[in-house]
């Protein structure tokens, strides 16, 4: 989980920001750049260097991977896609296994579904 103490994220966020910059550079300086693969090469060099090939760390490092992507979906494509479902409405199904849900939006504009 990337939830990390504060001062591990005050040593990281510097790095952090300086690689954002570079990415956001490289895409400044060439139009046909591809911001995925140089993410996918940035990801893929850092991996190497923290893990070895040993079965537990490539299932470590496969396991922190899917952690990130489940993460990711989960705090930002999830929201999103129930409030586009709120607004846009539900996709019509012609199972009668599926069960409807309802997005309720909170006071503090955050949605929560109910199922």
């Amino acid at each position: 989980m990337p939830y990390i103490p504060q001062d591990k994220r005050e040593v990281l966020d510097p790095a952090i920001d300086e690689l954002h910059h570079t990415l956001v550079g490289l895409e400044a300086d060439d139009e046909n750049n591809n911001m995925e693969g140089n993410l996918n090469y940035l990801i893929t060099r850092l991996l190497r260097k923290v893990y070895g090939t040993s079965y537990s760390e490539v299932n470590a490092a496969i396991g922190m991977l899917q952690c990130v992507s489940l993460e990711h979906y989960r705090t930002i494509a999830a929201p999103y896609e129930d409030q586009k479902k709120f607004e846009n409405g539900d996709v019509e199904a012609n199972n009668s296994i599926l069960r409807t849900s309802e997005v309720v939006v909170e006071d503090d504009g955050a949605p929560t579904l109910l199922v």
